[in-house]
């Protein structure tokens, strides 16, 4: 699927509205397209070796409750998300139950909760994102052998707000990550085995 726009959705709370939904699907590629104001803006399930690259996904949600994610991806493995701007949804990208897949040069901004969450999903790898002014920069929770290289958390702030949050990961490597005005560059809970070499950490204090 290449080139679409894909606008306005709608909303539901149980059905899951999308832009774009692939279900039980293999080798699917969703490349160069626009996704505008949807619930969810690309939502793969039970998907296997497929690529997300390149598109621009933009919502304007205000609530948690009231939005979906830009990337949404459950229960699948291989997948490739590359080259994509999420801005505005409630987790720029998500992943649950995801294995031995990467995210490589996504932008994601101004994102309610995260601008990529993991849950209970291993052996995958992000690598020169960029993550800036979302309500927190990363969360990787109930998950091990993640790999994070080189990416960029940009003035991710509140009163709860971290650029990293780690919380029961296990057997995982940090290296060449760059944090720049986040309230707390990096909070682990409950973590084992994390090797973090070479963090980069800027604070900018006053107007």
């Amino acid at each position: 699927m290449k080139g679409f726009r894909v606008i306005n959705s709608g909303f539901a709370a149980l059905e899951d509205p999308c832009g774009i939904k692939v279900y039980n699907k293999s080798f699917v590629v969703i490349e160069g397209n626009q996704l505008d104001d949807n619930f969810f803006g690309i939502y793969i399930q039970n998907g296997r070796n497929c690529i997300v690259k390149n598109n621009t996904i933009i919502a304007y949600g205000k609530e948690e409750q009231q939005i979906g994610n830009g990337i949404h991806a459950w229960k699948s493995n291989d997948l490739q998300i590359i080259g994509n701007s999420v801005k505005g949804h409630r987790d720029g990208i998500y992943f649950e139950f995801v294995y031995d897949s990467v995210i490589w040069r996504n932008i994601a901004t101004n994102n309610i909760r995260y601008g990529l969450h993991f849950m209970f999903s291993s052996n995958d790898s992000y690598i020169t994102n960029i993550f800036r002014n979302n309500g927190a920069g990363v969360a990787v929770m109930f998950s091990k052998n993640v790999t994070m290289i080189n990416n960029y958390f940009d003035e991710n702030w509140g009163a709860s707000s971290y650029g990293l949050l780690l919380k029961e990961i296990s057997d995982s490597y940090i290296y060449t990550n760059y944090f720049k005005n986040n309230t707390s560059g990096i909070y682990m809970e409950g973590t084992n085995r994390i090797k973090i070499e070479k963090m980069f950490l800027k604070v900018m204090v006053g107007p």
